[in-house]
C-alpha cells in the first residue's frame, strides 16, 4: 500500500510539474494585431485591434498621429491576463477633417512589450456649403450678385462664376470667406455685360476639404438686346505638358478673329474649376500659341482645366481637359547604420540598439529625420522582445530591451532585426545582427 501511495504521489508531482511548465511556457510577451478603423466622422474615429495577454496581466493603448511617428495616444486600459485573442477598441476624437491618420496598438506586461503594424484611416471631408441669393441692382451692363458661404472650419475662398450659358467662363475675383463655422454673406459686382441678355451664374467655394457649388441662377440685363455681329474668338490645341509633382505648363492656341481678345486658363480639382491664370491679351487674325505655367499644385492629383477667350464679339469657352500631377517619389537613405550591444547579468540580458540615417544630399533633416524604428529580438524562432522607438533630431535612434533569464530559454545567441519603417520621403530599411550572450 505504501508503495502504491508513493507511486500516486510521484505521478501527482510529475503532473504538477508538467502543468507548471505548461503555464510557464504559455506566459510570455503579449501578441497584438492592428485592426481596422470604423465609425469615421470629420473629427473622430474608432480604432480596433486584438490583444493576447499570453497569461500575463496586460494593458494596451492606441498610438496615433498624422505620420507613422504618431505622437498621441489613448488612455491605457487593461485587457486581463488570458491566453486567447481579445478584441479591443478605442474612440479617438479631436481630429482634423479630411486628414489621413496613422495608428497602431501597443500592449505591455511584465513579460515585455509588443506593438502592432501601422494602420491608417482618413477622416471625412467637410466641404464648404453655399447658398445663392437673388441679384440686385441689375442694369444693362452690370449686376450685384449675392449669396452665403459657410467655411465649416476650414480656410475657404469663393468666387461668382457667370456667363451666357451654363458653361459660365467668367468669374469675379477669388475672395476669402474666412475659416469660421457660421454662414457668411458674400457678394460681388460684375460688369461688362451685354444689354438685354440672360446670364447664368453660381457661387463656387473651395477649401482643403473640397469644392462646392450652388445651383444655377439666372438674371437678365435691362435694355435692348445687343448684337455684336462679329466672329467669336476661337480656341484649339489645349494640352498639358511638363507635368511635375507640383507644376505643369498649359498650352493652347487662340484666334482673336480681329478685335482685342482676353484669354486665360481656368483650372481646379473639379469641373467647377475655381482658379484661373492671369488674363492676357492679343489681337489680329490667325491662331496664336498661348501658354501658362502653374505651380503650387498638389501631387498625385487630377486637375481639370480649360481655355477661355472673350472679345467685344463674345465669349468662347473651350472644352474640359484633365491632367494628373506626378507622385512624389521616396528615396533610400544613403546609409542605415546600426549597432547592437548585449550586456548579461545574473537577472538576464540588456540589449542596446542604436543607429542613424545618412541622408541623400537633396534632403533636409527637417523633412526626413522622422519615423519609427522597430527592434525585434528572437531566441531561435521565438520573438522574445519587440520594441518601437522613433528617430530623433540628428536622424539618430536608440532602444533598450531588458530580457529576463526566463525568457531567454537558455539561448546562447540572439537575432536582432532593426527596421526603419520609412516616411513620406524615405523608403524603409532593415539591418540584422547576431549577438552572442
Amino acid at each position: 500500500m505504501n508503495c502504491r501511495y508513493r507511486s500516486l504521489a510521484a505521478l501527482f508531482s510529475v503532473g504538477v510539474a508538467v502543468s507548471a511548465a505548461s503555464i510557464a511556457l504559455a506566459a510570455g510577451v503579449p501578441t497584438v494585431t492592428t485592426g481596422t478603423a470604423s465609425q469615421l466622422s470629420a473629427t473622430s474615429a474608432q480604432v480596433g485591434a486584438t490583444v493576447n495577454p499570453n497569461g500575463e496581466a496586460t494593458t494596451y493603448t492606441f498610438k496615433y498621429g498624422a505620420t507613422a511617428s504618431y505622437g498621441s495616444q489613448t488612455p491605457t486600459a487593461s485587457v486581463g491576463s488570458g491566453t486567447s485573442d481579445t478584441p479591443v477598441h478605442a474612440t479617438i476624437s479631436g481630429l482634423s477633417s479630411n486628414t489621413t491618420y496613422h495608428y497602431t496598438v501597443s500592449a505591455a506586461s511584465s513579460a515585455g512589450n509588443a506593438t502592432g503594424s501601422d494602420g491608417t484611416f482618413t477622416t471625412l471631408a467637410t466641404p464648404p456649403t453655399v447658398t445663392l441669393s437673388s441679384p440686385s441692382v441689375v442694369t444693362s451692363s452690370s449686376a450685384n450678385l449675392a449669396g452665403s458661404v459657410n467655411p465649416r472650419g476650414k480656410a475657404t475662398t469663393y468666387s461668382f462664376q457667370y456667363g451666357p450659358t451654363t458653361a459660365y467662363g467668367l468669374q469675379s475675383p477669388v475672395t476669402s470667406a474666412g475659416s469660421g463655422t457660421s454662414t457668411t454673406h458674400v457678394h460681388a459686382s460684375i460688369g461688362g455685360l451685354l444689354a438685354g441678355t440672360t446670364y447664368h451664374y453660381r457661387i463656387v467655394a473651395i477649401s482643403s476639404d473640397g469644392t462646392s457649388s450652388s445651383p444655377d441662377g439666372t438674371l437678365t440685363t435691362t435694355g435692348d438686346q445687343a448684337n455684336p455681329g462679329g466672329t467669336l474668338p476661337a480656341i484649339s490645341q489645349s494640352a498639358a505638358v511638363a507635368i511635375g509633382a507640383n507644376s505643369v505648363q498649359l498650352n493652347g492656341a487662340v484666334n482673336p478673329e480681329g478685335p482685342t481678345t482676353t484669354w486665360y486658363f481656368q483650372y481646379g480639382l473639379s469641373g467647377y474649376y475655381g482658379l484661373e491664370t492671369s488674363p492676357q491679351k492679343l489681337s489680329g487674325f490667325g491662331a496664336r500659341p498661348v501658354s501658362s505655367h502653374l505651380s503650387g499644385l498638389q501631387s498625385s492629383a487630377t486637375y481639370h482645366y480649360r481655355l477661355v477667350a472673350f472679345s467685344a464679339n463674345g465669349l468662347y469657352v473651350g472644352p474640359d481637359h484633365t491632367f494628373t500631377t506626378k507622385t512624389v517619389g521616396r528615396s533610400y537613405a544613403r546609409r542605415f547604420s546600426t549597432s547592437v550591444y548585449a550586456h548579461r547579468s545574473h537577472t538576464g540580458v540588456t540589449v542596446t540598439t542604436s543607429g542613424y540615417l545618412s541622408l541623400p544630399s537633396s534632403m533636409t533633416r527637417s523633412s526626413a529625420c522622422r519615423g519609427a524604428v522597430a527592434v525585434q529580438i528572437k531566441a531561435g524562432h521565438q520573438t522574445i522582445s519587440l520594441k518601437r522607438v522613433f528617430v530623433r533630431s540628428g536622424c539618430r535612434f536608440s532602444a533598450h530591451s531588458v530580457i529576463s533569464r526566463a525568457r531567454l530559454h537558455s539561448a546562447s545567441r540572439l537575432s536582432v532585426s532593426v527596421r526603419f519603417e520609412g516616411n513620406q520621403v524615405l523608403m524603409p530599411a532593415t539591418a540584422v545582427h547576431i549577438v552572442h550572450i
